[in-house]
């Protein structure tokens, strides 16, 4: 039985087959970058004007 092996093996789940002369998709990541930040910003500041409602109901 050989052991030995001429090739490391790899999984096919690591093998990028993609081609490199393919134009890269960069707009598209940006644009979903760009929501997820903008929608984080939205929450921050929803959040701010929830608390700062509660404290003025509650001082008030």
């Amino acid at each position: 039985m050989n052991t030995e092996h001429s090739h490391p093996r790899t999984h096919t789940g690591t093998v990028d087959r993609s081609n490199p002369k393919a134009p890269k998709r960069t707009f598209a990541k940006s644009i979903v970058a760009n929501s997820r930040r903008l929608r984080q910003r939205i929450g921050v500041a929803i959040g701010l004007c929830l608390g700062m409602t509660a404290l003025v109901v509650t001082l008030g």
